[in-house]
């Protein structure tokens, strides 16, 4: 008596988890037509354009929430200068790609030039001051990009 209880108490147990394991309450059974061979070349060929379509809407939906994070970065500026004597540097450091525009006032004159950032953001300009003209220069530096703008500005000693 013990045997066969324990025997139906397992049969039962082995009953319900073949029944969980083979449907579930929110899945629906879809019987799918059996292809023929004419039609298995055009299944197959559907299949992976809607699989390429994914892949290519996922792909372009990556880039486009990359477009927009870079689009909504901070635009910034931050500038220093190095002199020596024979040369001068001025250090641009902003987002990736941005204009931008260097106006250089030395000497009582003015020169101004627009360059772009590189892909770390950075832009170097050397320059080598009239040896006859020391004193103080400025440098102003605005940078541009999405709409955006900055300025900043330093002076520094040309010996």
């Amino acid at each position: 008596m013990k045997n066969r209880t324990f025997l139906i108490l397992i049969s039962f147990i082995a009953i319900l988890l073949l029944t969980a394991c083979t449907s579930s309450p929110t899945q629906s059974v879809i019987s799918a037509p059996t292809p023929t061979p004419n039609s298995v070349s055009e299944q197959s060929t559907t299949d992976s354009v809607s699989t390429q379509s994914s892949t290519t809407d996922s792909v372009s939906s990556q880039s486009n929430s990359v477009s927009n994070q870079s689009s909504t970065q901070q635009l910034f500026v931050s500038i220093s200068s190095t002199s020596t004597q024979n040369s001068t540097s001025i250090n641009v450091h902003t987002l990736p790609g941005a204009a931008i525009t260097i106006e250089l006032t030395y000497c009582g004159q003015s020169s101004k030039e627009t360059k772009y950032a590189d892909s770390a953001g950075e832009y170097v300009l050397n320059w080598t001051p009239d040896a006859k003209c020391g004193g103080m220069a400025t440098a102003m530096v605005t940078a541009s990009s999405n709409g955006q703008s900055s300025t900043s500005s330093t002076s520094f000693s040309v010996s």
